[in-house]
């Protein structure tokens, strides 16, 4: 189980670092690009529920991937929702448990969603200002958060080494990033005396654009730590939650992202900013092409089944298990 767990996790990994490529593709602003996601992948949702309740009244099996798991990693009974959610209470309650869970994890599921669109909302940031590389490797530092939070919240062990890892993660996010606290490399500072030396004078335009490139990258990387922390949170919400089926925690996320948490935001964008409201015209604009729709409509695919994978993965092992999984973005 504990294999199966891992490479789920892994596999999940491996789609989101191609999500996150097809991400920078869309030349959208963020929250449209979320909103358009949620829906779309809403009624992705809404159509693998329909699916596993079909199977399920026909008195077929889905498999072990339907399968859920207790807090204590022990497999969940028929009782409490396992292969789809099938079981005692008639229709209605059957597709409340798919969509929407057991009443006491309810909570647990919402407190997941948010956390999940902000980890998205800040990763996606991420990659519109900073390169792809970059933004993957500083997002994910969120296994040294896991551990953290495992050893907080769920009691969790930590190896002896953590310390050693955290130190080798750190150095290199101020490798990578360069703050302007840190020294200029002599090989890099020399090079770039010497430019200067030779060459004319920057113009005024050049040194502002120089400017806002470097507060770019440093709201992107920002945006990039954030999102590792929110997503060191995520598997301890799925550990939480481990007696909903994968189609319930999918459903909430999708729901509450598509008719709560990105509304409120393009709102409180709209009123923030005063040239919000161009740029969400220039990006309704841009959807008459239908490249973008095809790239969002497999952005939605993409990080449906990532996420239904990641959900089924974490529900069956815990976090020092899982942690190894997340260097697959880095190939």
């Amino acid at each position: 189980r504990h294999v199966e767990g891992v490479a789920l996790i892994t596999s999940a990994a491996l789609l989101f670092g191609i999500l996150a490529a097809v991400v920078k593709s869309v030349a959208l602003p963020t929250l449209l690009k979320m909103q358009i996601r949620s829906l779309l992948e809403w009624l992705i949702c809404l159509a693998a529920a329909a699916f596993c309740r079909e199977t399920r009244r026909r008195g077929g099996d889905t498999g072990a991937a339907m399968r859920v798991y207790d807090n204590s990693g022990a497999e969940a009974p028929p009782s409490t929702f396992a292969k789809c959610g099938g079981g005692e209470g008639g229709e209605r309650e059957a597709w409340a448990k798919l969509l929407f869970g057991p009443r006491e994890l309810f909570g647990w599921l919402v407190l997941r969603a948010f956390l999940y669109w902000v980890f998205l909302c800040c990763w996606w940031l991420a990659l519109e200002a900073m390169p792809l590389g970059d933004a993957t490797t500083v997002v994910y530092i969120a296994p040294v958060f896991t551990a953290l939070f495992a050893r907080l919240f769920l009691a969790e062990r930590m190896h002896a080494s953590f310390a050693l890892v955290v130190l080798i993660d750190a150095a290199g996010l101020l490798l990578l990033t360069r703050p302007s606290f840190l020294p200029c490399p002599p090989r890099i500072c020399a090079a770039a005396s010497d430019a200067a030396a030779t060459a004319s004078a920057p113009s005024a335009a050049t040194a502002t654009a120089t400017a806002a490139a470097a507060t770019e990258y440093a709201y992107g990387a920002g945006a990039a730590l954030v999102a590792a922390v929110v997503a060191g949170l995520l598997p301890v919400c799925t550990n939480k939650s481990g007696g909903a089926p994968w189609t319930a925690v999918n459903h909430v996320s999708c729901v509450f992202s598509a008719f709560v948490f990105t509304p409120l935001a393009l709102v409180g964008w709209v009123v923030a900013d005063a040239g919000a409201a161009g740029q969400l015209a220039d990006g309704v604009a841009a959807l008459r092409s239908p490249l973008q729709w095809a790239l969002l409509a497999a952005i939605s695919a993409v990080s449906s089944a990532g996420l239904a994978l990641q959900t089924l993965g974490y529900q069956r092992v815990r976090g020092p298990r899982s942690r190894i999984s997340h260097i697959s973005p880095y190939l």
